[in-house]
C-alpha cells in the first residue's frame, strides 16, 4: 500500500505556490496533475545491519523502482549515505529520492499498483520469498520517513 497521508501535504504545496491571477480551478488541479513530485525517503537503521539493508533493497526494492522508471512513473532516483555520523535524532543512514512524474505516481495512482503487481510477479518466481525478504530489510530500521520537497519558489 503507498502512503497516502501526503495528500495534504500535496494540497498544502499547491495551494501555497498557486499562481496569483485567477484562474478557474480545474484549470490549476489539470496543471498540479503534471507537476513532477520529488520525494525523500530517509532510513534510520539499526547499528551494524546497514550492509545487510542495503544488500536487501538492491535486490528486491531497486528493481521494482526501475520497472516503475521504465513505465515512466519514476523520471529519476538516486540512493545516498551520510559521509560522516549524525547525531541521535536526526540521524539517518540511507536516502532515497526518486522524482516522479506527477503527485498521483507518487502518491495514489491505481495504474502504479496494478504495474507494481505485474513487476513483482515477472520480476520474482518465489513471491513468499520476496515477502519474507522485505520483512526481514524493514526488520533491520530503526526508524523511516518520507518527505515530499520542492524547489524554493523564485
Amino acid at each position: 500500500m503507498r502512503v497516502l497521508a501526503f495528500s495534504a501535504a500535496f494540497a498544502a504545496i499547491f495551494l501555497t505556490y498557486a499562481p496569483a491571477r485567477a484562474e478557474p480551478s480545474g484549470a490549476a488541479a489539470a496543471r498540479a496533475k503534471d507537476v513532477p513530485t520529488k520525494m525523500e525517503y530517509y532510513y534510520r537503521i539499526k547499528w551494524g545491519s546497514l550492509k545487510d539493508f542495503v544488500s536487501l533493497y538492491e535486490r528486491n526494492h531497486k528493481p521494482l523502482l526501475e520497472e516503475m522508471r521504465k513505465d515512466g512513473f519514476i523520471l529519476d532516483m538516486k540512493s545516498e549515505f551520510p559521509f560522516t555520523h549524525l547525531s541521535g535524532g536526526p540521524r539517518w543512514d540511507m536516502r532515497v529520492t526518486i522524482t516522479y512524474r506527477d503527485a498521483a505516481a507518487a502518491l495514489n495512482d491505481p495504474a502504479w499498483e496494478i504495474r507494481w503487481a505485474d513487476a513483482k510477479r515477472r520480476l520474482y518466481k518465489d513471491l513468499a520469498k520476496l515477502g519474507t525478504e522485505e520483512a526481514l530489510r524493514f526488520s533491520l530500521l530503526e526508524d523511516h520517513w518520507d518527505v515530499v520537497v520542492t524547489d524554493f519558489p523564485e
